[in-house]
């Protein structure tokens, strides 16, 4: 028997982008079963414009209260697909996404709980110079050492920090999801949700969840073949202040709530910190986030 498929799509002021989203999503070769949209915005927009069209599936229109992972949680609720898929308002997928993660869900792995698919800009709109080449290189480096999110295989670092493996076409088992390209088998949700005590509207709300399911006895798995293209939206985007900030109240908050009581791992916890101002050098107003960051996090 098929599964069922569940989209869910979280979505705040970002019209034009969702109505873009919603047209990439139409081009699926599978599509999805049921749409679920979760709207925080301060208009009622997107509903008006959801009673002008006509959509091949059933679709629910919910609207919530800001906060990307109370958005998330609402639409699991409001869903009722075997599958569920979590989209960004501000994505272009490949048009065999849902296809080709639905295979690797029908291959009947009982521990497998979520797969993400693969980032193709992993670099948004940069230009790829000789100067961004070399930039890059020193800064992989240094998230290197001071244990920092970066390039790798999947797995979460000593310090709590994840890797990302969105540069690999092999796929494999990994620790990591990434927010955007998520999946889910329902029965997941019967042990787990996403943590609404997060700090923020919701930075590093992937890493959280990835662990939850890691911790509840699931496996993840990353499957290159579903990519989609992230076109990172400037409404309601952080500027590096406060995306800074948000990082360091965030990660604080995640390690201590996961990892802190394995004590080997502290060292790589305050190590990372220092890392992150290192790396952060570069930007007055990202340097001057982070210690903003650091300031909330000791002065409690």
């Amino acid at each position: 028997m098929s599964s069922t498929i569940s989209v869910i799509i979280c979505t705040r002021n970002r019209l034009g982008d969702f109505r873009e989203t919603l047209a990439s999503l139409m081009k699926q070769k599978r599509l999805p079963d049921e749409l679920v949209i979760v709207d925080s915005s301060d208009t009622s927009a997107l509903d008006e414009y959801l009673k002008t069209i006509t959509l091949p599936m059933a679709v629910k229109y919910i609207h919530s209260a800001p906060g990307l992972t109370l958005q998330r949680n609402v639409g699991v609720r409001g869903s009722s697909g075997d599958l569920i898929f979590f989209f960004d308002d501000d994505t272009e997928l490949n048009e065999n996404y849902l296809a080709n993660i639905e295979a690797v869900f029908a291959r009947n792995d009982p521990g497998l709980g979520a797969v993400g698919g693969r980032l193709e800009n992993l670099f948004g709109d940069q230009p790829i110079t000789l100067r961004f080449r070399i930039e890059l290189v020193v800064f992989v480096v240094l998230r290197f050492i001071f244990g920092l999110d970066n390039y790798g295989n999947g797995r979460f670092l000593f310090s709590g920090m994840a890797t990302s493996v969105h540069h690999l076409m092999t796929p494999r088992y990994i620790d990591c999801l990434s927010g955007g390209l998520m999946s889910f088998r329902r029965q997941v949700f019967q042990k787990v949700q996403f943590d609404e005590g997060l700090p923020g509207y919701g930075l590093m709300e992937d890493w959280s969840i990835s662990k939850s399911i890691i911790d509840a006895g699931y496996k993840t798995y990353y499957e290159p073949a579903a990519s989609l293209i992230h076109k990172e939206s400037p409404q309601n985007r952080y500027d590096y202040f406060r995306w800074a900030e948000a990082f360091i109240v965030n990660y604080d908050y995640l390690f201590k709530k996961y990892w802190w009581r394995d004590w080997y791992r502290i060292p790589f916890y305050y190590w990372a910190l220092l890392g992150f101002l290192v790396v952060n050098f570069h930007s007055r107003d990202a340097l001057r986030g982070a210690f903003s960051g650091l300031k909330k996090v000791f002065g409690k």
